[in-house]
């Protein structure tokens, strides 16, 4: 998966020779290693990175989203908490 520390990228221009442009000479097309020896093209890396960045952010986003109903819940208990303290207080004539 992308993003990992041995997964790390190095840019480098591979020129390959196009059979169906010979007229056209040489074509480069850029390439992406990575740390581990994977060969990649740019618009390969692109998608996998996009793949990746959507996959992670989807699951942050869930995390987010489990949180907030958490503290929802956590906040409407505090204010049972605090109504039902102050109706006792009233009854105690306290307040």
């Amino acid at each position: 998966m992308l993003g990992r520390r041995e997964d790390q990228v190095v840019l480098k221009r591979a020129a390959r020779s196009s059979a169906s442009s010979a007229a056209a000479g040489d074509a480069t097309t850029t390439t992406i290693t990575t740390a581990s020896g994977h060969v990649m093209t740019i618009s390969e890396f692109i998608s996998r990175f996009d793949e990746s960045a959507r996959a992670r952010l989807n699951s942050m986003n869930e995390k987010l989203r489990g949180l907030e109903r958490q503290m929802e819940a956590l906040e409407a208990e505090m204010s049972r908490a605090s109504s039902d303290s102050s109706l006792w207080m009233r009854n105690l004539g306290f307040v």
